[in-house]
């Protein structure tokens, strides 16, 4: 099945969704609510936001180097296994690694 040319399938009660981005390969899974649909939205959301960081499609070696970011990147988008953000604007601007500033 291929939803939104992203390959989905359903496996038992389980989704899987995958994609490459560079040599990189990302792999969604989610089950109820989190359909292929859903899960689709959230790989756009963590493909853009790994491109982001990476500034070009990542080999493994920059993945590697820039994994601390992807993973902040990851936290932003998904939080407790809920989907939280998926702006690209909104996760960059919430990644910038700079203390809060008191009013």
């Amino acid at each position: 099945m291929f939803t939104s040319q992203v390959p989905a399938y359903q496996l038992w009660s389980v989704s899987i969704v995958y994609t490459t981005v560079g040599d990189v390969c990302l792999y969604i899974v989610g089950k109820d609510e989190y359909d292929e649909l859903a899960l689709a939205e959230v790989i756009f959301a963590i493909t853009s936001a790994v491109k982001d960081v990476c500034a070009k499609p990542p080999t493994e070696r920059l993945f590697l180097d820039k994994y601390g970011r992807i993973c902040l990147c990851l936290d932003e988008i998904v939080w407790k296994g809920l989907l939280e953000n998926t702006e690209k604007d909104r996760v960059r601007r919430l990644i910038r690694l700079k203390p809060p500033v008191e009013p």
